[in-house]
């Protein structure tokens, strides 16, 4: 059996901007600092491996969670091109706007007035990824990433756990690319997207009809019909007793790129046990870990 924990990263000053956020590389703002307590939360959760998108907000994430796991700590090379956000091409560090319901025009027709909202679908931004381009990438991640440890924790007969750190519309493809490998060939009945940054969502996956403990001669690429359940999704238990106090809802410390050796932004947090106020949107590039959001 293979349990899946796929993290949503920090928050980065790109999210506070409001802006188109694919593969633009912006690092963690102050308030992603927060990645301290989620690896804190994951310290006594033993990872096998840690995966994580090369994207700095992501790897940034990852390198805490990382940092906290007891030894022997999972190997460090983990970062991998193929769970990096969608790419949005032309519309990248762009603010983000909705379409105007009232009249249709074209997404280019949008772009050639300056505007990016949201593509429709079966539609992209220019030199960007659509829907399916992510999800034909996120198929092949199941593959290259994550089958070969459910292989291996049969092989094996034990349960392995892996963490996967990517961004809130890559794990959504993630998690739906798993679901149509399950033998039962379920369609997802719900879009997996709208997670706050630092917020988590847990898969298992097993083999049917292949006894937990019990191992089994499999080749690399052999494999058993999947049973695949999603068990939590927008998981957010860390930031329980973390509390925004009202001089930070002027925004200006969440436009600051993290600095680990600046720790004044911890002041802010007293231990208190209100939960962060939060709001859930659909893109990567809009929800932050405090409800600075727009939808």
């Amino acid at each position: 059996m293979l349990t899946v924990t796929f993290i949503r990263h920090g928050q980065s000053t790109d999210n506070v901007r409001h802006v188109w956020a694919g593969w633009a590389d912006a690092p963690l703002s102050q308030r992603g600092s927060l990645t301290e307590a989620l690896g804190a939360y994951f310290s006594q959760t033993l990872f096998t491996k840690i995966y994580a998108s090369p994207l700095k907000r992501a790897a940034t994430t990852a390198a805490f969670i990382l940092a906290a796991q007891p030894a022997p700590q999972p190997p460090r090379d983990f970062t991998i091109e193929s769970v990096k956000e969608q790419n949005f091409g032309v519309a990248e560090g762009k603010p983000w706007c909705f379409p105007d319901n009232r009249i249709f025009k074209s997404l280019s027709e949008y772009i050639s007035e300056g505007k990016y909202p949201t593509p429709r679908p079966g539609e992209c931004f220019t030199d960007g990824e659509s829907d399916e381009d992510l999800a034909a990438r996120a198929m092949r991640a199941v593959d290259e990433v994550i089958m070969p440890h459910v292989r291996s924790a049969v092989r094996a007969g034990h349960t392995e756990h892996i963490a996967l750190v990517s961004h809130g519309i890559c794990i959504g493809a993630l998690i739906c690319a798993l679901l149509k490998r399950d033998s039962s060939n379920v369609t997802p009945t719900r879009e997996y997207t709208g997670m706050q940054n630092t917020a988590w969502a847990r898969v298992v996956i097993k083999m049917q009809d292949v006894a937990d403990g019990t191992p089994i001669d499999l080749t690399d690429e052999g494999t058993h019909p999947l049973i695949v359940t999603v068990m939590d999704f927008g998981r957010a238990d860390h930031l329980g007793k973390l509390v925004r106090p009202p001089k930070l809802n002027a925004g200006g410390t969440g436009k600051i790129a993290y600095d680990p050796k600046q720790r004044d932004i911890r002041a802010f947090f007293s231990g208190a046990v209100k939960t962060v106020a939060t709001k859930h949107c659909e893109s990567d590039s809009r929800d932050g870990i405090d409800g600075e959001t727009k939808n």
